[in-house]
């Protein structure tokens, strides 16, 4: 008895259509999962610069306040040198002033913080605290000009 060896052949695999189709409905749930959180652009609330003068009336110009930091430390409010304590005091006594002012809106307070490029971070971050024990949130930074 002879045996005979018959190669079985694999055949040719050819493209499976199967697993695409659940690859291209995975990719479509995620951008629908997707779409769902994106905030539309038109219910941004935002004013935009224009040239045109602004017509509103209601709004108060804000008191600005200037503080300058030097790098060894030193804080200049409204260029006379202060400490923090006494900054903290005037930062306080204007909080109350704009309160008073604007009534039941008090008058928004502007610190313009001016540092120098190599001043240590603590000190800035010293007159921010003092701003924060006074309430006042509106702060920009700038630095020195030569």
């Amino acid at each position: 008895m002879r045996r005979t060896h018959t190669r079985h052949s694999d055949g040719e695999v050819g493209f499976q259509i199967a697993p695409m189709i659940d690859v291209v409905f995975v990719i479509m749930l995620f951008f629908m999962v997707q779409a769902g959180d994106r905030q539309v652009e038109t219910e941004l609330k935002m004013t935009l610069p224009s040239s045109e003068p602004n017509l509103n009336v209601d709004e108060e110009t804000p008191m600005e306040e200037n503080v300058s930091v030097s790098m060894d430390g030193t804080i200049a409010h409204n260029e006379e040198p202060v400490s923090i304590p006494e900054l903290r005091q005037n930062f306080q006594r204007l909080s109350l002033q704009a309160k008073a002012e604007g009534g039941a809106k008090p008058t928004p307070i502007v610190v313009t913080i001016t540092a120098e490029p190599d001043t240590p971070w603590e000190n800035v971050v010293t007159v921010m605290n003092a701003m924060n024990f006074a309430g006042i949130a509106n702060v920009t930074f700038s630095v020195p000009e030569e």
